[in-house]
C-alpha cells in the first residue's frame, strides 16, 4: 500500500514538472516569436514604411504594439542558461522607457516661452461629433465651459448644429457650414472656402480669419478614415488587408496646399492616422502638432463608446477607453502651442481637443528655428 502512494505521488509530481516544461516552453515561443515580429516591422518599416499595409497597420498599434516588451525578462529567467536573454531585453525595456517619456511625457513646450505681452493669443477646439451621438446640449455645455475663440466640428449633422448656433451667436457670431462640417468663430471670417482633397467623398474646409488685423488660414479636416477589407488574391481566396491608400491621397494634397500658404496656419480636425504613420509624418513636416508639443500622456480620443458590432457583429459590447490618436490641432511655424488637453466625453466616439496657442514675433520665429 505504502508503494502505491509512493508511485502515485511520484507521477502526480512528474505530470506537474511537464506542465511546468509545457508552460515554460509556450512562455519562450511566444517570447521569441514576439521579438521576431519586432526584428522584422523594423526592417520592414525602414524599408517600406506605410508602402506595405502590413507596416502599415502594426504601425498604428503603436505604443501597444511596444508594451509586451516589459514581459520579456521573464521569459529570459525561465531557463538559467539564456540570461543573455533577460540581459537584453531588460536593456529594450529601458529604451522603450526613455522613447515613451521623450514622445509622450516631455512636452516641448516648457522648453520656449513667449516673451511679448501683447502677443495674440487664441483657444481652439476641435471635436468630431460622430453624427447624432452628440446632441446641441451637450455641444453647448462643452463651448460654456471651455470657451474658445475658434470650433471646428466634423462629423456633423445640420438639426444639432444650426440649432445650436442660436444659443452661441452672441459670443460666435461667425460661421460657415458645409456637408458634415461646421465652423464657429469669435473673429470674422473674410473668405470661406468648401474643398474636396483628391477629389474623394470627404469634403474639408478653408477659410481665412480676420484675427485682430491678423489675417490667419484656418483648415477644418477629415479624411478617409482606414479599414481592414476583405481583397481577393486569387480565384476564391480573399485575405482581410488594411486599406488607407484615399487618406494618403488626401493628405499629400493637403500637404501641397500648405506649402502654397503664406499666412499664419492652424489645421484641426480627425485626421484618422496615428502618430506613428507615414502620412503623420507627412504633416509633421510642415506643421507642428499641437498636443506633442504641449499636451502630456499618449493623448488618445478615439474610441469612446464605438460599438464592437462593426467588428465582430454578435456582439452588443462597445469600447469606452480610448485607444488610439487619431484627432490633431495642427499649426504653421507662426505660432507657438502652450496649452493642449484632451477634454472629457461628450457623447462622441471621439474625445473633444483643445489648444492654447500664441502668434510668435519674426524674432521668435527665428529663434525656435
Amino acid at each position: 500500500m505504502a508503494d502505491l502512494f509512493v508511485n502515485m505521488a511520484r507521477k502526480e509530481v512528474c505530470m506537474k514538472r511537464y506542465v511546468l516544461r509545457g508552460l515554460k516552453a509556450i512562455a519562450q515561443l511566444l517570447g521569441y516569436s514576439y521579438c521576431g515580429l519586432l526584428i522584422a516591422y523594423f526592417i520592414l518599416r525602414g524599408l517600406f514604411w506605410d508602402r506595405l499595409w502590413i507596416v502599415a497597420f502594426l504601425s498604428s498599434l503603436i505604443p501597444w504594439l511596444f508594451l509586451p516588451i516589459f514581459l520579456l525578462p521573464l521569459v529570459g529567467f525561465i531557463p538559467r542558461k539564456q540570461k543573455w536573454f533577460s540581459i537584453g531585453s531588460s536593456i529594450a525595456c529601458l529604451i522603450l522607457i526613455g522613447w515613451l517619456h521623450h514622445h509622450y511625457f516631455s512636452p516641448e513646450s516648457a522648453q520656449f516661452k513667449s516673451n511679448s505681452y501683447d502677443a495674440l493669443r487664441i483657444k481652439v477646439l476641435s471635436l468630431n461629433a460622430t453624427w447624432y451621438h452628440t446632441t446641441k446640449e451637450a455641444l453647448g455645455e462643452l463651448i460654456y465651459r471651455e470657451i474658445p475663440d475658434i470650433i471646428c466640428l466634423q462629423e456633423t449633422v445640420s438639426e444639432n448644429t444650426k440649432k445650436l448656433f442660436p444659443y452661441i451667436q452672441s459670443s460666435y457670431p461667425y460661421n460657415f457650414f458645409s456637408p458634415h462640417l461646421a465652423i464657429f468663430s469669435r473673429y470674422p471670417i473674410e473668405t470661406k472656402e468648401k474643398i474636396n482633397l483628391a477629389n474623394h467623398k470627404e469634403f474639408q474646409q478653408r477659410v481665412i480669419l480676420n484675427i485682430n488685423q491678423q489675417p490667419v488660414v484656418l483648415y477644418n479636416m477629415q479624411t478617409t478614415a482606414p479599414w481592414i477589407r476583405p481583397q481577393k488574391i486569387w480565384p476564391g481566396l480573399n485575405i482581410p488587408v488594411y486599406q488607407y491608400g484615399d487618406r494618403t491621397a488626401q493628405i499629400q494634397d493637403f500637404i501641397q496646399r500648405i506649402e502654397t500658404e503664406t499666412l499664419p496656419v492652424i489645421a484641426a480636425g480627425d485626421f484618422n492616422f496615428t502618430d506613428q504613420s507615414q502620412d503623420y509624418s507627412l504633416v509633421a513636416s510642415g506643421l507642428k502638432d499641437a498636443f506633442n508639443i504641449s499636451g502630456f500622456s499618449f493623448g488618445f480620443t478615439w474610441p469612446h463608446g464605438w460599438p464592437l458590432s462593426d467588428l465582430i457583429k454578435v456582439t452588443n459590447w462597445k469600447l469606452t477607453v480610448p485607444l488610439f490618436r487619431i484627432d490633431y490641432i495642427w499649426y504653421s511655424p507662426h505660432w507657438q502651442s502652450h496649452s493642449s488637453h484632451v477634454l472629457k466625453p461628450v457623447g462622441s466616439e471621439h474625445l473633444p481637443i483643445a489648444t492654447k496657442l500664441t502668434l510668435l514675433t519674426p524674432r521668435e520665429i527665428s529663434k525656435k528655428s
